[in-house]
């Protein structure tokens, strides 16, 4: 998967004591909870995306920014494509909600717009000594981020983060992907680097989902990168818009998306799908120790996942037909202990969500507009048990 649109297309498809091992692997039947309407607690966000509660209780905002007048580029296009000019600019950043107020902690972080999609910092999770990680979108190789000047270096990476900003360490994702592309064997395979997801390792570093490189990505303590799984394209019928004989089939990207540690110690992975989103395609993985299995699926697109106090797997995506818009109905979902799927709030609620928490007040969390600069919301989604 590569390009500016590419990656686009992708979120605006994305968006639209039960313990983890009881979670079913095949189809899932689904139930509407009884819920109340959700509140949004928080506004006016510049492009949200990744979301964490913090060891202080407090919910840290990665904002993707707006871009900038720093510099401009032009990426490769696909083949019958218009390029698209992206800019750089330091318009991304961490924000805290606590208290009901919503202040900046870390700013003039790098941010690369084409229009209202931004690729800035997407995530933030926490170490054991409290540190923030965060990671810092990018899509496309070390060859088209050098165009954005030097200001752009650390687009595609890790950064850890002291809680006043200061920067400690980072890891460079978009130059491993460079080197490596882990899934160069895959047809189909393309260098690209979109750090998206992120969860920290037990004792020091992290686990990164590489949504362009279809991978998930191992970050030592000291910075040091190494490949802890590759997410293998799928072969898939071809859809009818592509005119090819019938029975044909075409290889559809894996594109790993949010990551979570799951209570028995495994990490999660919402695996979103790529072209042409075939309707129950998209996963939840299971990754340990670098083996990849499937802990449920039945769902048509995922952004994000997250597990509740009582283990249970919480999933940001959506069911059924992708719309032929390419929007799809995103909602929340509970993946329930007889493997039943619990819906958590009215599809068509939500208008381009990309991440999802769980409060210490056993409330859900969504952050909505994700692609709408200055607009962006935070959602508290009351749950009943």
């Amino acid at each position: 998967m590569s390009g500016v649109r590419i990656g686009r297309r992708l979120l605006a498809a994305a968006t639209g004591g039960v313990a983890v091992l009881a979670v079913t692997a095949g189809p899932v039947s689904a139930a509407r909870a009884d819920v109340a309407a959700p509140e949004i607690v928080a506004k006016g966000l510049d492009s949200p995306r990744g979301i964490s509660f913090g060891p202080d209780g407090a919910l840290y905002i990665a904002e993707s920014g707006h871009g900038g007048k720093v510099k401009c580029a032009t990426p490769p296009a696909a083949k019958g494509e218009k390029p698209e000019k992206m800019c750089l600019g330091m318009t991304g950043r961490i924000s805290v909600l606590k208290d009901g107020k919503t202040t900046v902690l870390i700013d003039h972080l790098p941010s690369a717009a084409s229009g209202p999609f931004a690729l800035g910092p997407h995530d933030v999770a926490f170490t054991a000594k409290g540190d923030l990680l965060v990671t810092i979108g990018f899509s496309g190789d070390t060859a088209f981020r050098a165009k954005l000047g030097p200001k752009a270096r650390t687009l595609g990476t890790l950064l850890t983060l002291s809680a006043k900003g200061r920067s400690l360490s980072f890891a460079d994702l978009v130059a491993y992907e460079t080197r490596h592309n882990p899934d160069r064997k895959d047809k189909g395979s393309a260098v690209d680097s979109y750090p998206f997801g992120v969860a920290p390792l037990t004792g020091g570093g992290a686990l990164v989902a590489d949504t362009g490189g279809n991978s998930v990505l191992r970050i030592s303590r000291k910075g040091k990168i190494s490949t802890e799984a590759v997410l293998h394209a799928r072969s898939v019928a071809a859809p009818p818009a592509l005119k090819m004989p019938k029975g044909s089939k075409i290889p559809m990207q894996s594109v790993p998306m949010g990551i979570a540690k799951g209570p028995d110690g495994a990490y999660y992975v919402a695996e979103h799908g790529g072209f042409p989103n075939p309707e129950g395609a998209a996963r939840v993985l299971r990754v340990r120790n670098g083996k990849v299995t499937t802990a449920a699926r039945g769902f048509t697109t995922m952004a994000d996942v997250a597990f509740d106090a009582k283990g249970r797997l919480i999933v940001l995506g959506s069911v059924g037909p992708l719309p032929a818009d390419g929007m799809s109905k995103t909602t929340v979902y509970r993946i329930e202990a007889d493997g039943t799927r619990t819906e958590l709030l009215k599809p068509g609620t939500l208008t381009t969500p990309l991440g999802v928490a769980v409060g210490p007040d056993g409330a859900v969390y969504v952050a909505d507009k994700a692609m709408a600069p200055g607009k962006g919301e935070i959602l508290r989604v009351p749950v009943p048990e």
